[in-house]
């Protein structure tokens, strides 16, 4: 059994201690496996001078196993069985502790909940909705240890925080809420139909349109061959003199929404507002106002790193704070700090 398999919930770091719950009873060649695998664990990602387990220690529920660096135990992982659901324990110096606490954050079983999210916050609509995107996973951050760095500006530069709302429609309450509101968002304004971007806000801009009553196409990123249509699901005639509202998940740049705005107007149609899930505040909003079209957004970085946002529902340390507003700060000065090379991005077919 590898860490990784498992699934928790209630995941808690206090002083060295990471707890956790996984919902099942592991018998106990599971437990000295994956023991084994959390000493592997500890080594490759947390500590690597971790190089053994000591001897087993067996109580009445409980398995405990220390893990050693040389002839001195680092720490202790322990595997207490209850009745329907087995308690886990890493036992660790503080800053190897973080690390694991941020490992195994990853594994969290999501059970969204908008009540508790609205017992312990009093935020805004933005915040509220940011608090449900930490809740279900959807907000990343990486400190470019335990893994990679994101990927971002046509993949030339790095970023510690990644937004992927494309899992809402695994999670159908939480997606019921977050557009349900972004169709409320959306209601007062006047347009024709509805177009999303392959491939992330395509379901997107079906269930806004389904909701706001409008007919939905969606935009290629790029074209298959030279002859094809940059859009699905509409015909030329269709969008002559048609009012269009531009739909995406998130917002850096602009710049592929501006090949789709300029596409569309081209086809003889019209775009003067776009609305994505998540706004970064990279400059896309300026982008998108350069070509006459209005942004509007559900929430964004403000709203996703405010102090009306608990920790226990964000599960974000307090170094991946620090990190993910330095890089919001100044990105150039952010990689420098980390011994990355900074690309000026410019848009597709820009000179000088």
């Amino acid at each position: 059994m590898r860490l990784v398999q498992v699934p928790l919930r209630d995941i808690e770091l206090s002083a060295g201690l990471v707890q956790a719950i996984t919902p099942y009873i592991l018998e106990y060649s599971e437990s000295e496996s994956l023991a084994r695998d959390v000493l592997a664990t500890c080594r490759q990602l947390v500590n690597p001078a971790a190089d053994r387990l000591g001897e087993r220690q067996r109580d009445a529920n409980a398995d405990s196993w220390p893990i050693m660096a040389g002839g001195a135990a680092l720490g202790r992982f322990h595997a207490v069985y209850d009745v329907d659901e087995t308690r886990l324990g890493f036992e660790l110096p503080e800053a190897e502790a973080t690390k694991f606490y941020r490992l195994l954050r990853e594994q969290r079983i999501v059970k969204p909940d908008l009540l508790a999210v609205r017992r312990t916050m009093s935020g805004n609509l933005a915040e509220t909705v940011a608090a449900v995107l930490w809740q279900i996973g959807a907000i990343k951050v990486s400190l470019g240890d335990l893994r990679p760095l994101y990927k971002v500006d046509m993949r030339r530069n790095r970023s510690p925080i990644y937004i992927d709302v494309k899992c809402l429609a695994n999670y159908p309450a939480v997606n019921d809420f977050v557009l349900g509101s972004a169709a409320l968002l959306l209601h007062q304004l006047k347009f024709d139909c509805v177009c999303g971007i392959e491939a992330g806000s395509i379901g997107i801009a079906a269930t806004l349109a389904q909701r706001l009553n409008k007919p939905m196409f969606f935009a290629r990123r790029e074209r298959r061959y030279p002859e094809a249509s940059l859009f699905e699901g509409i015909k030329s005639h269709e969008l002559f003199r048609k009012q269009v509202l531009l739909v995406d998940d998130t917002l850096v740049h602009g710049w592929t929404k501006a090949k789709v705005i300029r596409e569309i107007r081209a086809w003889g149609g019209t775009v003067d507002a776009c609305f994505v899930i998540f706004d970064r505040h990279q400059g896309g909003e300026k982008d998108l106002a350069e070509l006459g079209v209005q942004l509007w957004y559900l929430t964004d970085r403000r709203a996703a790193l405010s102090p009306k946002v608990p920790r226990d529902i964000s599960l974000l340390t307090d170094q991946e704070y620090d990190e993910v507003t330095s890089y919001f700060d100044d990105p150039a000065a952010w990689h420098r700090r980390h011994g990355l090379d900074y690309h000026a991005i410019q848009p597709p077919g820009a000179t000088g």
